[in-house]
């Protein structure tokens, strides 16, 4: 292992950053070491991944209701299989997919049909069509306010893709509410701390306010950007002290694909309040015209990625750096985030309960709610979009593969340690530099040779920065068959020293793995 690792050590690089706190773990970086900004595009050029299968599914009332925007859709996939289920017997269509075995799934369907429970089966599902415990699909799904929300919404998206609108080459990251802040404050920053390496290919902005949320004037700060994040607590009306879904029809925005790491802010209708006063789980109902997501579909966006639950706010941004750094379909985008919990879970996706109105609340400990509330997060729209082409930059990973006899050896080397947020552990502690924080990682993949196609065994054989030994558990491996080939994908922990902080961010840093057939 010493060979390996010091064979890759580079000179280190350190962030000199000065931090304050704005909602929970939500920092600004005030000052920092600039990094050299390439030449920048002015607009993302969206396209279609037409290299890969491509089914649309539709429930039997969307069927009906959504033929316009069936229609749409065909003519972006003209060679697509299309076929009908019923979203309340998922066992037919089960037995249909693993027919079909295809790349990318659209899936038509009413606001009153999808829910948390719905989502949650839906993935247990897509788990089960092949043996391995990972997600076999990469979906997307189409919904609106009405039918012609619908429509227009893939109308949108053929738009985008034939150039016909003008997609900005802008990242903002809207904060939300510092709880710290003033109350009628607003802040401004050209830079983001927690995807800094966006700014290599785009324009990167950040917004925050004060809890008295945000204010009219200042809607139009999120206008003009082709990606936006919304961060903050939030419910499915609103993100929490801040954006209505009320002022989501009043901002003029650009069309862009947005993330939201907000709590509930992608229900489009029943959702489920776990921990009430009394024990029990509240079934509750958010009208149409309030909702933030159906209100979102209905402007200028392209692709919106959110949770039907609580979630934490963290996957959002491994999702964007995934994005960029793959140059990946928003399909491939949401696949990765259920990857990660199923890495996250041990190698297992979570088992799900089925919520229900008066149900005692679930005794789930804080990395289940976590776990749980990531396996929530969907994807409305089509799911092989694809608006990045792979940044510009170096890849954040280097990986070496030894191969002997009866065994691999791995190197994983830290090359880029500007990628922030794929590096950090979003559901567990126990290496963090304090409770309810956060572990680092490595996480990656490996397309395993001939004959390893299921090895016995995987350990680490040690992690170091140089000649500092990092502190390390193997937390989950596991093997996954996707498209004939065979992918392992490995998680290390590591013990952090504070928030995207640790001896693992440095260049040169390794982690080494042993493989036996």
């Amino acid at each position: 292992m010493t060979k390996i690792i010091h064979a890759y050590i580079h000179a280190n690089k350190q962030i000199l950053t000065k931090t304050f706190t704005a909602l929970g773990i939500f920092f600004f970086i005030i000052s920092m070491t600039g990094c050299a900004d390439g030449e920048k595009e002015s607009v993302f050029n969206a396209e279609l991944d037409s290299s890969r299968s491509f089914l649309i599914l539709s429930t039997e009332k969307a069927s009906v209701e959504y033929e316009e925007a069936l229609r749409e859709s065909r003519k972006l996939h003209p060679e697509a299989r299309s076929e009908i289920f019923n979203p309340y017997e998922l066992s037919s269509l089960e037995s249909a997919l693993k027919e079909i075995t295809p790349y990318y799934v659209q899936v038509f369907i009413l606001p009153q049909e999808l829910d948390v429970n719905f989502g949650w089966k839906w993935l247990t599902m897509c788990s089960r069509l092949d043996e391995d415990p990972f997600i076999d699909t990469r979906t997307g799904f189409i919904t609106g306010a009405s039918p012609k929300a619908a429509a227009d919404f893939v109308k949108r998206i053929s738009k985008a893709v034939s150039g016909e609108l003008r997609i900005p080459a802008k990242m903002i990251d809207n904060l939300g509410p510092n709880m710290q802040a003033g109350e009628n404050s607003f802040h401004k920053f050209s830079h983001s701390n927690f995807v800094p390496v966006l700014g290599k290919a785009m324009e990167l902005e950040t917004l925050s306010h004060g809890t008295g949320g945000i204010s009219q004037k200042h809607l139009d700060s999120m206008s003009r950007a082709g990606i936006l994040h919304f961060g903050g607590h939030g419910h499915p009306g609103q993100i929490d002290n801040g954006m209505t879904a009320e002022q989501i029809l009043e901002t003029d925005f650009s069309p862009c694909v947005c993330f939201s790491g907000a709590c509930y802010t992608g229900v489009v209708g029943k959702y489920f309040e776990m921990f009430g006063p009394d024990g029990i789980i509240t079934e509750k109902k958010v009208e149409k015209d309030g909702s933030f997501c159906l209100n979102l579909l209905q402007n200028n966006v392209i692709g919106y990625l959110a949770s039907l639950h609580p979630d934490h706010g963290m996957p959002v941004y491994q999702e964007m750096e995934h994005m960029s750094l793959k140059g990946a379909s928003l399909g491939e985008v949401i696949k990765y985030t259920y990857d990660g919990v199923v890495l996250g879970n041990e190698g297992r996706l979570p088992d799900f309960e089925n919520l229900s109105n008066g149900k005692a609340s679930p005794q789930w400990t804080p990395t289940e709610i976590m776990l749980k509330g990531t396996a929530s997060r969907v994807l409305f729209g089509d799911p092989s979009l694809r608006l990045l082409k792979p940044l510009p930059v170096e890849k954040p990973l280097e990986i070496t593969v030894d191969l002997e006899p009866e065994k691999l050896i791995i190197g994983a080397i830290m090359n880029n340690p500007e990628y922030k947020a794929i590096f950090t552990d979003t559901y567990h502690d126990y290496l963090a530099f304090r409770k309810n924080m956060f572990n680092d990682r490595v996480l990656f993949s490996v397309n395993l040779p001939s004959g390893f196609e299921n090895p016995s065994s995987v350990r680490v054989l040690g992690a170091a920065n140089g000649p500092n030994r990092i502190k390390h558990r193997l937390h989950a491996w596991s093997v996954e068959k996707d498209g004939g080939k065979h992918f392992l994908h490995v998680q290390v922990d590591l013990a952090s020293q504070g928030f995207m902080k640790s001896e693992w961010r440095n260049a040169g840093a390794a982690v080494g793995i042993e493989v036996t057939k």
